[in-house]
């Protein structure tokens, strides 16, 4: 052999080895490409799932922000409106205890009237008073006081009246309650 076949030889070998790292060069390539981009795109699944669970979760804390704040507003309300009652329950009372003979007088009038724009105002944010007498007690809106002779569990008189803010109960009635005799 001459060393132009060896040459050629050699050459022929060292071409064959720089196809063979090329291919393998570009199966590497490949494969890397093809991981790098399932790694993305199983990141990018991440992501949308941590993004969708995040809005999710800030759907639920402004539901449950709104929810809190109707609570609280609802819970101050009752608590100044209970403060108001018992001015109530005294115009009530003085109104029922004036003689028949100044009944018609301009300030049993008065005192009417302001009792009667008290009782409107609370009613304007909600607040209700409910009915008792004769009906059946129930422990969710009713204090019972004592017992009378009467029909069992019916309601026979009401010491003070209950009131309810948008159907939630804020005082209950404290009345008496036949004991079946």
């Amino acid at each position: 052999m001459t060393n132009t076949d060896e040459t050629l030889d050699l050459e022929t070998e060292l071409q064959q080895e720089i196809d063979t790292a090329t291919e393998a060069e570009t199966e590497l390539e490949t494969d890397l490409e093809n991981g790098q981009i399932y790694q993305a795109e199983e990141e990018l699944e991440k992501l949308r799932g941590s993004l969708s669970r995040a809005q999710a979760d800030y759907a639920n804390l402004l539901k449950r922000v709104e929810r809190d704040k109707v609570d609280m507003t609802t819970f101050i309300t009752a608590n100044v409106v209970k403060k108001f009652l018992p001015t109530v329950d005294n115009l009530e009372r003085a109104l029922a205890s004036v003689p028949v003979d100044i009944a018609e007088q301009k300030w049993t009038e008065g005192i009417w009237a302001t009792l009667q724009g008290l009782l409107k105002q609370l009613e304007t944010i909600g607040v209700k008073s409910f009915e008792s007498i004769g009906q059946e007690v129930d422990s969710e809106r009713h204090e019972v006081m004592s017992q009378a002779s009467g029909k069992e569990g019916i309601i026979l008189t009401e010491f003070e009246k209950g009131y309810s803010l948008h159907d939630r109960v804020i005082r209950h009635a404290k009345v008496i309650v036949g004991s079946g005799e």
